[in-house]
Formats: C-alpha cells, sequence, structure tokens
C-alpha cells in the first residue's frame, strides 16, 4: 500500500466519483481505477461496488476511509506545524513555570508575548520545581522557571531575579500603615510560612532567630501565592515573593517592605539544543521586561 493509492480513494470518496478524482489528482480515469485495484488486492478489501451504474462504497470502505481520514487529519496537522516552524522557529512554545510565576506573572508575558508573535502557539503548565525540572529533562516543555535549580544533562539555566520579600497583612492589620516591618514588630503574631523544602523558608526562619523573635507558626503551604490568600482569610501573616504580591494588589492585603532584606529567587531553563530558538528568545526578552518593573522597589537582578 502506497501514498498514491490511499489518495486517489480517498479522491473518490471526496467527489463521488473515479473521473473526479482523476481531475483532482491529474491523471485518468483508468489510472485511478488501476490503483484502487491495486489497493483493494493489497489490503483483501472491496472498498467500492456499482450500483445503477454509480460507484458506491462497500461498508468495509466507508470504515477504511475513517481510518484513512484520521491519518490525514494528522498529516495536515504535520504541514500545519511545518508552516509555523517555518514562520516561528517550532511554532509551538510549551512554558512550565512555578505558581508563583505561572499564576499571573507568565500569563502578563503571554499577553505582551503574543502582540509580537500572533501565531505561535503557546502551551503553559504549572508545578512545583521538581516537577518543571522533570519536564525539561524529559523535553516536555521548551522552557522552564524554577526556584530552586536542579544540574539536568542538555539543559542550559539562566539566573532570572533576586527579590527581596514582601510582608504580607491581613486587611485592616495593626501593623499595615508602617513603611517597613521588621521581625520584632511580629513577636507573637500568627505566622504562615513557606515549606521546609522551599530555599526561601530557611533565609526567613534565619532572620526571625537572629533577632531573637519567636512567632507562632501557625500555617505552612509551599507557595508563596498560597501564603497571600490565607493571609487575606485573616489567618495570619506571611514573607511573600512580591510576584505573588501583585496578584492580591486589589484584595485588601497590605504588602509592606520587610528588613533585614529575605531574597527571593527565580531562574530560567531551557534544552541546550534549543539556544537559538526564536521563540525562546523571543519570551525570555519579554519576562525582562516584564521584571524591569522590580527593579526600582525590589532589587530585582537580570544578569549581562
Amino acid at each position: 500500500m502506497n501514498l498514491r493509492q490511499v489518495e486517489a480513494f480517498r479522491s473518490i470518496m471526496l467527489r463521488g466519483s473515479m473521473t473526479a478524482a482523476a481531475q483532482e489528482l491529474r491523471t485518468s480515469q483508468p489510472s485511478i481505477s488501476r490503483l484502487i485495484a491495486e489497493l483493494e488486492g493489497e489490503i483483501d478489501l472491496k472498498l467500492f461496488e456499482r450500483s445503477a451504474g454509480r460507484l458506491r462504497p462497500t461498508p468495509e470502505g466507508l470504515s477504511f476511509y475513517r481510518e484513512v481520514e484520521r491519518s490525514f487529519i494528522g498529516l495536515d496537522n504535520l504541514s500545519h506545524a511545518a508552516r509555523d516552524i517555518r514562520a516561528f522557529g517550532t511554532g509551538r512554545l510549551r512554558v512550565a513555570a512555578m505558581p508563583v510565576m505561572a499564576l499571573g506573572f507568565v500569563p502578563r508575558c503571554i499577553r505582551r508575548f503574543r502582540e509580537r508573535f500572533p501565531n505561535a502557539i503557546i502551551s503553559l503548565q504549572m508545578g512545583h520545581d521538581g516537577t518543571v525540572t522533570r519536564w525539561m529533562s524529559s523535553s516536555y516543555c521548551d522552557i522552564g522557571f524554577v526556584a530552586n535549580l536542579i544540574d539536568i544533562p542538555m539543559v542550559e539555566h539562566r539566573p532570572l531575579y533576586a527579590i527581596a520579600g514582601v510582608c504580607a497583612l491581613p486587611p485592616g492589620h495593626r501593623l499595615a500603615k508602617r513603611d517597613c516591618i521588621r521581625p520584632k514588630d511580629l513577636e507573637g503574631e500568627a505566622f504562615i510560612s513557606l515549606s521546609l523544602e522551599d530555599g526561601a523558608r530557611a533565609r526567613v526562619d534565619r532572620v526571625f532567630e537572629n533577632a531573637g523573635v519567636r512567632r507562632q507558626l501557625a500555617l505552612e503551604t509551599p507557595f508563596s501565592a498560597a501564603i497571600c490568600a490565607l493571609v487575606e482569610q485573616g489567618l495570619g501573616v506571611g514573607i511573600v515573593n512580591p510576584i505573588a504580591a501583585d496578584d492580591y494588589r486589589r484584595s485588601g492585603i497590605a504588602f509592606v517592605p520587610f528588613k533585614p532584606e529575605v531574597m527571593f529567587h527565580g531562574h530560567a531553563m531551557f534544552s541546550t539544543h534549543q539556544r537559538e530558538n526564536p521563540l525562546i528568545d523571543g519570551f525570555l526578552s519579554v519576562v525582562r521586561e516584564e521584571l524591569s518593573g522590580y527593579e526600582a522597589t525590589s532589587g530585582c537582578i537580570w544578569p549581562d
């Protein structure tokens, strides 16, 4: 069985006759008849029968046509993919990010990116650092954003930011009007912590230990965004990544600078063989621009 035989069969099914199929494929009616005979012989199925002078597909022919259409839809998708690759490099950008970036920051970047690459297809997945790293190692994603790096073969990484955390306070909290929050201000407060596996948790705990301040460690969660949601419910205070804070600016939560600074880190990861991918370069450029808004107030660092 070859593609020419299948094309002849499909054209007959779509056009209704061998003559019309021959015209579409720019060949003769006898050639179409020969191709169908060869196809029936190879697959051992009778695909057509003549009734009242007209060619009609048999039940076997109809079943075979359904399978042919599935195959041609796949070929059509490959054609579109090739067109996108010519225009946009890969044509598709698969992004994976930790929640602090995936929930608000990356969607904002995608909006700006689509203005420059309107036909690019974008997939966004969210997961913790280990999941994003695993996706990158298996080439499931083209670019990943994580807080804590794990070196894996054939994947490069680039420091993305180092941003000073802010103190999240419930609406109407007694400290909400302060210009700055220090560890002693939170003595005895119900405190919502990051989980132990997050590198920022140790940095936060160290600041309070050095100051000799005891907190009520009421709740913990792996995500700054979840800390903000819990703070909004009045369940305590927390130190969060300002990127997560941006998604809650209209919630009534007060976000106040915290001293001494506790840094939150972000890194970009991409496959070594994708180094020259124009979509990855374009997306990282947008991320760089979006992060520039944190430079003045949060100490954002984008390495040269």
